[in-house]
């Protein structure tokens, strides 16, 4: 199955306060740094999880690089969601100098 891609260019672009934008990492590497506005669901918890995901919008996945946000955006577009993959992750974001949050998630 074929997953569509942006960079994280593309991402910075998108309004934050209209996009889905959910990250796949562990706990602890969510909260060390992160694009502002991503919402933490491991992946793990993504199957678990999918009621949290809304159906009706684009939902964009992002990691440390691109390989499990690959995988999660995968297995969404296997249940009919619209899921892009953010290529090249938080890592690459962190490394062009765009902003982060950093911290727990807030309740």
């Amino acid at each position: 199955m074929s997953v569509p891609e942006i960079g994280v260019d593309e991402l910075e672009e998108l309004d934050p306060r209209t996009v889905q934008l959910i990250d796949v990492r562990e706990p602890d590497e969510y909260e060390e740094a992160r694009v502002p506005g991503a919402v933490s669901m491991p992946l793990m918890t993504i199957p678990e999880r999918l009621g949290d995901v809304d159906g009706d919008a684009s939902v964009y996945l992002i990691c440390a690089v691109g390989g499990r946000s690959y995988n999660a955006a995968e297995y969404l577009r296997a249940y009919g969601y619209d899921a892009i993959n953010v290529a090249g992750g938080t890592k690459d974001w962190i490394a062009r100098g765009k902003p982060v949050d950093a911290g727990p998630a807030r309740a």
